[in-house]
């Protein structure tokens, strides 16, 4: 009889799995094997297709272009990442403090989160711009005027204005993130390492940092998964220029595969792409493996 009951439970456990298994196959599973099918092989004309193995690949792996854009990609990772890593937890902190008007704060960092990306390229672009943005009269103000450069228009920085701007949209997520990992923390686990002489840096390096070190591990994953697949917000911003300074790989993808109209290099990318998030995840899970805090 027992047998017979676990046979039967295992079938009802299978029967609500089923659908959602049939969802995410359709829509993950089967997308991304298509993908790596596509990626190798040539478009001969909108209906014929050639399997050229890895040449999709070795031709990418020869391209300058590419490789710039690996570059690219590092540094628009790396600097999203710290840029958003430092302030999500140093403005979540603050909130945790609830000061005066902290509601109000709590707002006015998640609002650009849900403007569309497309409104905050414009935005950034706006006021970047020579002709009628707000960073040149502020330069002006402060008496550095004759310092001031179309930050987009300069190849050696254009990178890092572009960072600047997607980080100021989407540092109200780890913001949150933090503040909730922070709200987590038993007041009066903190209350008795203020008793024993814990305050100001020694809080946040003894207490508050160890115990967050879960939701720190979650926001950098999270960030570093996004930064690889930024696109839209460097199109509408610089389309990968000047002279591919900011084209990042899915820029680098999209011009293949939409532009050149080369779907087997744009799907190579994508891999490429596809591969570098699950490396980069699997690595980081590794590195920031540790004991967690327990109160």
């Amino acid at each position: 009889m027992a047998i017979v009951n676990l046979k039967g439970r295992r079938r009802t456990i299978l029967f609500f799995l089923l659908p959602g298994m049939l969802v995410y196959c359709g829509l993950v599973l089967y997308p991304l094997m298509q993908g790596f099918i596509l990626s190798t092989q040539r478009w001969v004309t909108l209906t014929r297709r050639v399997y050229v193995g890895l040449e999709n690949y070795v031709s990418l792996i020869h391209n300058s272009i590419f490789w710039t854009s690996m570059e690219k990609s590092a540094v628009f990772v790396v600097g999203t990442t710290v840029l958003q890593l430092v302030l999500g937890f140093l403005l979540g902190y603050l909130l945790y403090h609830q000061l005066k008007g902290y509601r109000i704060f709590k707002t006015l960092f998640f609002v650009p989160v849900i403007l569309m990306t497309v409104a905050v390229g414009f935005i950034w672009d706006y006021i970047y711009s020579p002709a009628f943005g707000l960073l040149k009269p502020f330069m002006e103000f402060i008496g550095m005027g004759d310092r001031y450069f179309p930050p987009l228009a300069d190849p050696d920085v254009a990178i890092l204005f572009v960072i600047l701007a997607h980080s100021w949209r989407q540092v109200g997520i780890q913001i949150m993130l933090f503040y909730a990992g922070f709200m987590n923390i038993p007041q009066d686990v903190i209350e008795m390492a203020t008793i024993e002489g814990a305050s100001g840096f020694k809080m946040i390096w003894y207490m508050i940092l160890p115990l967050s070190w879960e939701v720190s591990k979650m926001v950098v994953v999270l960030q570093i998964t996004a930064a690889l697949r930024a696109f839209d917000l460097v199109y509408v911003m610089t389309k990968g220029g000047p002279n591919h300074s900011t084209e990042v790989l899915p820029m680098h993808m999209f011009v293949h595969a939409f532009e050149n109209f080369n779907i087997g290099l744009g799907s190579a990318v994508a891999v490429i792409i596809f591969i570098l998030s699950m490396t980069l995840t699997l690595i980081l899970r590794r590195v920031m493996q540790r004991e967690t805090l327990q109160y």
